[in-house]
């Protein structure tokens, strides 16, 4: 199966990819992948013509312009917590983003479960929407768990 994949980084090579466990590990073939890197930019217009033609756009980084970008071309957006915001559904600056502490260990298992939920997203539609999201905390019993997002008022 062979699929592209735009990174938009301050610090990744497509080499990089070859030994990310988050992409081989729901076995696809990275190495055959088709791998482009991008410098992160903040400019809104750069950052739409870097995205243009995404089926989905996660970010962990620059979250409010790749928000905006992704509005307004109409791409579900996956910002640092694991849920989407759909087009023409509850909009990333209407809710409040819990802060989360990342350690190694947090942020892999999180970027675990966004490829799982973008999978079937693209595959069947049934993927985490906003306000439902799931976090990662090692430091609770429930390592996992779900949380409805707040709007702010």
């Amino acid at each position: 199966m062979g699929f592209d994949v735009k990174y938009i980084g301050d610090f990744f090579t497509p080499n990089d990819a070859t030994i990310d466990v988050t992409l081989s590990g729901y076995g696809y073939d990275v190495p055959d992948a088709y791998m482009v890197s991008y410098p992160l930019v903040e400019d809104l217009k750069e950052v739409k013509r870097q995205i243009r033609c995404c089926d989905v756009v996660i970010a962990h980084k620059s979250m409010d312009t790749f928000a905006k970008a992704c509005y307004d071309l109409g791409i579900p957006f996956m910002p640092n917590i694991i849920t989407f915001f759909l087009p023409d559904s509850i909009k990333f600056f209407e809710v409040e983003i819990p802060k989360i502490d990342y350690d190694t260990l947090t942020y892999t298992i999180t970027c675990a479960l966004q490829v799982k939920e973008t999978l079937k997203l693209l595959e069947s539609g049934n993927a985490i929407v906003a306000p439902r999201a799931l976090i990662v905390n090692l430091n609770e019993g429930d390592f996992v768990r779900e949380i409805d997002l707040r709007k702010y008022s």
